[in-house]
């Protein structure tokens, strides 16, 4: 299926404890905020907060498995977090196509994480899509 501006793809997603030791254990970032509750908790916040890899990691997964897929080359992302996401809390990546080049091949997105009504982070992407599976 040719990529086409106003296609959409979804990943819903929950963080657990397992994963942030895993992201923990391969990143060696070992922020307080991200892995003791009691001091997360007195600088502000609800319990401890999920690693925004985490949630860059279920971009990737949208992008490289769903739209624009497997096919595809991840060439930049730009993130913007706007409230914390909590270990055990539900979140929804949701992605849109903005833009698609046939001449060039590249396919532009926008994206944002939802935990609830919360907007926890957004962004934009761009990738390179063989020129075949383009629609303009």
């Amino acid at each position: 299926m040719a990529v086409r501006v106003g296609q959409k793809a979804a990943r819903r997603f929950v963080v657990d404890h397992s994963s942030m030791r895993g992201f923990q254990t391969i990143s060696a970032d070992a922020s307080r905020v991200h892995c003791d509750e009691s001091y997360a908790r007195s600088r502000g916040y609800d319990g401890v907060i999920v690693y925004g890899g985490i949630m860059l990691a279920q971009l990737s997964h949208v992008l490289g498995m769903q739209l624009p897929g497997p096919n595809g080359t991840s060439i930049s992302w730009s993130i913007k977090y706007h409230r914390p996401l909590y270990v055990g809390e539900p979140a929804e990546l949701l992605l849109e196509v903005t833009h698609v080049s046939a001449a060039t091949g590249i396919v532009e997105s926008r994206f944002c994480i939802m935990a609830g009504e919360k907007k926890v982070a957004s962004g934009t992407t761009q990738s390179l899509v063989p020129h075949a599976e383009i629609e303009a």
